[in-house]
């Protein structure tokens, strides 16, 4: 059965243990809650409270700063990590994929119980050490990747001040180098293996999005997003609302995305459901999820690669061992960005406008320009 709590005296209660006592009492906008294990002790702590809230004006500063810091000094980085990802990760446009990496990094009981102020370089290398220990170990980039969200938690700790004179160990240790950026394109006979097969899709729209995607260097995102409103055949633009960077941008068409539009247009219009109570203009043009496009993609890549081998095996031709080999969807932009360059026609600014980077070294990252081109420019 639970003592009740006796009052000894003006701020001080005898602790139901029967051997300590508690000074409980507030300085200004600061309680004050301290243990001691004798009355003496309790009345000498709550009496120099007392005077030095009548001589010295800063006592109260310095009484909230301790009381601040005791209660800091329970907090963990699974705490931590909960408010930050309650209050920033929910507001970003890759939340989703960001959650992921916290609940993993939480998982982690020996770095997420450690509390926030015992973190430094030492409990950072032994977060490497266990990712590195993994079956199979993460890539360098991938332990860069959670190595700079725990950065940003505890840049946002201190900026926000949800912890006061908290350090961001990070400083103070050896990043993983990151890897080169990617330059995979379509090598030879890839891209039209590819085409053949995701015109099979079970969903028609995958093939015409893929092509979509190649002619434009959008976003696989900002062209799901995309509304009959948005589309201006006339002009022969299209406007991409809520791109990465937070910002709409306007992109021109090619003669061949405008038929892509077209196509679908005419899909949309053929469509029989209730389209009288829903302004066609306010439909999606692509009406695929991203799961859809995923799995239609990856389905086609495997059907590509065989078709190619039983081709190869009937003509005798030699197999290329990385045909479509870690060729992903997301190449497709940078396929488009590169073209673009090939074709001649287009300046950096030009491109940049198209694909929406806004740095030289971003746009450079993906173009990738085949030497055959650079060769039949130089005549």
């Amino acid at each position: 059965m639970r003592h009740k709590k006796k009052s000894t005296e003006r701020n001080i209660e005898a602790r139901s243990d029967g051997y300590s006592f508690r000074v409980r009492m507030k300085m200004g906008n600061t309680f004050i809650n301290e243990t001691f294990l004798s009355l003496e002790e309790a009345q000498a702590y709550r009496d120099l409270l007392r005077a030095g809230k009548s001589t010295d004006k800063h006592q109260e500063t310095v009484l909230r700063a301790k009381a601040e810091r005791k209660k800091a000094g329970a907090l963990t980085v699974d705490s931590l990590l909960d408010r930050y990802l309650a209050e920033v990760t929910i507001h970003k446009k890759g939340g989703k994929e960001e959650s992921y990496s916290i609940r993993r990094l939480q998982r982690n009981r020996q770095f997420s119980n450690l509390p926030v102020y015992l973190v430094d370089g030492e409990a950072i290398d032994r977060l490497k050490a266990d990712f590195k220990s993994e079956s199979p170990p993460l890539s360098d980039t991938t332990v860069r990747k959670y190595l700079m969200l725990v950065s940003h938690l505890f840049k946002v700790a201190v900026v926000r001040r949800w912890c006061k004179d908290l350090q961001n160990p990070i400083k103070t240790v050896e990043l993983p180098k990151p890897s080169r950026s990617r330059s995979r394109r379509f090598e030879t006979d890839e891209f039209e293996y590819l085409s053949v097969e995701l015109k099979k899709a079970r969903h028609p729209e995958v093939f015409l999005l893929f092509e979509f995607l190649v002619e434009t260097a959008c976003r696989r995102g900002e062209a799901l997003r995309l509304l009959a409103s948005d589309v201006d055949l006339s002009a022969r633009t299209a406007l991409l609302r809520d791109t990465k960077n937070g910002e709409d941008r306007v992109i021109g068409l090619s003669t061949r995305a405008v038929a892509i539009v077209e196509v679908l247009l005419a899909r949309n219009q053929s469509k029989k459901i209730a389209q009288l109570r829903r302004a066609q203009a306010s439909q999606q043009l692509f009406s695929l999820t991203a799961g859809v496009v995923r799995c239609g993609f990856e389905q086609a890549k495997k059907r590509a690669k065989k078709a190619y081998h039983a081709d190869c095996l009937a003509t005798g031709k030699e197999v290329q061992p990385h045909f479509l080999e870690d060729l992903r969807l997301h190449d497709c932009r940078r396929e488009g960005t590169s073209r673009m360059f090939e074709r001649g026609t287009l300046d950096i600014m030009e491109v940049s406008a198209q694909t929406g980077h806004k740095t030289l070294s971003m746009l450079r990252a993906y173009t990738s320009l085949k030497a055959s081109a650079l060769a039949r420019k130089l005549g």
